[in-house]
């Protein structure tokens, strides 16, 4: 309760805090979901050709982890600043939840299968399809959870 009311006053007490939260909270998405992406979009055989996708995982999964870290605190800062509006809102669950399973998804099927020497093509295009599907749809209940309430 103490670490909730320090974040809140600290989030709502200026005008310029909380919108850099949110501002760090989005562009942590962008860099994290743009690096899957990329993994995705080669496991689609829709660019970087001359490149693997294992090799892109090594080369983004840096740039994927650190950008989770910057999401996961500033998504908790922005959570604590207005509890009671996040605990009553229909869709923010709902983001939880499949933020959960892109996360378990993608440090275990969407990894397996873009490490995988000779993944057969329609099981790579699958896991890529489910993997963007599940990344936008976290990102649109983002979108939502600032519209419904």
């Amino acid at each position: 309760m103490l670490l909730q009311n320090a974040v809140a006053d600290a989030l709502n007490g200026s005008e310029w805090v909380f919108a850099l939260a949110e501002c760090i909270h989005i562009g942590g998405f962008a860099v994290g979901v743009g690096s899957i992406a990329l993994v995705d979009f080669r496991m689609l055989n829709l660019g970087l050709r001359h490149e693997t996708a294992a090799r892109i995982l090594r080369y983004t999964e840096p740039w994927t982890l650190v950008a989770l870290v910057f999401v996961l605190f500033s998504g908790l800062a922005l959570f604590l600043s207005q509890t009671n509006i996040y605990l009553v809102n229909l869709i923010f669950p709902l983001k939880m939840y499949v933020l959960l399973a892109a996360l378990v998804y993608n440090f275990t099927v969407h990894r397996k299968v873009a490490t995988m020497e000779n993944p057969p093509p329609a099981l790579s295009k699958f896991v890529a399809i489910v993997s963007l599907l599940l990344w936008v749809a976290v990102v649109f209940g983002g979108i939502f959870t600032g519209f419904l309430v």
